[in-house]
């Protein structure tokens, strides 16, 4: 039975006679990880219609073997200059090659390995393009990932009181994952209290979580490799007219967002449903990041949810909906979920309390 890598290959294999290259050179490696199974730290990918071929150095070729199946060749490789081993290399004419992911002098020793008849073809994203299409293994991964973030920051929402600090709240959430199964934590875990809940992306710290003090969750679980990603906000104990105010808007601008997504609808639209809504409650210009990002085995990927994205959502596709409102010098809240679009329809995949 073939293999959902095998799949994913022969998916790569079919653009690369689009493309009217002979062989493409995988240099990421989370899409080394998405095409064989391997998550060695060093290693490159040659598929061609002959050739399917994981190269690493010596302290991953019996992992290679192992997380490979058996189905590819693994090969002993202290860099590029190990093509040269392969038979029928010094035979392709045009190798196409992940432009993004290779550094200059990398590509100055790809050029002095190759012949004159051979022409170098920079790509971007294709891979990543086959990657935003989930399969069913990897919907299932994600969905555990989502229900373990989910218990988590019902747990630390839980814990929650005057006093405590962010970085306390931070480490209760790892701690939590790891002793729930997951690989660890997604990204570092955001928790931002008082002030710092302006800021979208402030790194947990000292800061002491206090009585009236908007509180910014922002966290994810780590699952065989797969990610999730979600955002809550709170008041702790308190009430406060800004921040219901607030908060309506931004909920009320992710819930409109969740409901305008289908099938062929771009990201920049869905972006611009919950901008108008934010916009209309008079919080445009403190929405100042994109409505949301795929998830998968990277934390952010395609389908870019931006105002300048001209990705069309498809079947099979997760990702983020998290629209946010930031005011220095008061705060900020952000509520931000995971979004499956599956046979045509949408799921919410995190489901704790908002």
């Amino acid at each position: 039975m073939e293999s959902e890598y095998q799949k994913r290959r022969d998916r790569l294999k079919k653009i690369i006679e689009e493309l009217q290259a002979d062989a493409f050179l995988v240099t990421s490696l989370v899409n080394v990880r998405y095409l064989c199974g391997f998550t060695g730290s060093n290693g490159f990918l040659l598929i061609s219609d002959t050739h399917e071929t994981l190269f690493s150095d010596s302290r991953y070729i019996e992992q290679g073997l192992e997380e490979t199946l058996g189905e590819i060749d693994v090969f002993l490789s202290q860099g590029f200059k190990g093509l040269t081993g392969l038979s029928g290399f010094n035979k392709i004419n045009y190798l196409g090659f992940e432009s993004g992911n290779v550094s200059h002098s990398e590509f100055i020793i790809l050029n002095e390995i190759l012949t004159e008849r051979t022409t170098l073809m920079p790509t971007n994203g294709v891979i990543e393009k086959i990657r935003s299409i989930k399969d069913k293994s990897e919907i299932d991964f994600i969905k555990d990932a989502a229900l373990l973030a989910d218990k988590a920051i019902v747990q630390a929402l839980d814990l929650l009181e005057p006093g405590i600090s962010e970085s306390d709240v931070a480490w209760g959430i790892e701690k939590f994952l790891k002793e729930n199964g997951a690989d660890g934590i997604a990204f570092d875990t955001i928790v931002a209290t008082g002030v710092n809940s302006s800021k979208p992306h402030h790194r947990a710290g000292t800061t002491v979580v206090k009585q009236g003090d908007p509180l910014v969750i922002d966290m994810g679980a780590s699952v065989n490799g797969y990610n999730s990603d979600i955002t809550r906000t709170v008041l702790v104990e308190g009430s406060d007219e800004q921040f219901n105010r607030i908060y309506g808007s931004v909920l009320e601008a992710q819930m409109a967002a969740i409901n305008a997504v289908k099938e062929g609808v771009s990201g920049k639209e869905l972006d611009s449903v919950a901008r108008k809504v934010i916009g209309d409650r008079g919080y445009g210009e403190n929405f100042s990041h994109g409505l949301g990002h795929g998830i998968g085995l990277a934390v952010h990927e395609m389908p870019m949810v931006v105002p300048s994205s001209e990705t069309l959502i498809e079947d099979g596709m997760i990702f983020t909906v998290e629209p946010g409102v930031y005011i220095p010098g008061w705060g900020g809240i952000r509520i931000e979920d995971m979004i499956l679009l599956e046979s045509g329809q949408v799921s919410t995949l995190t489901n704790s309390p908002k």
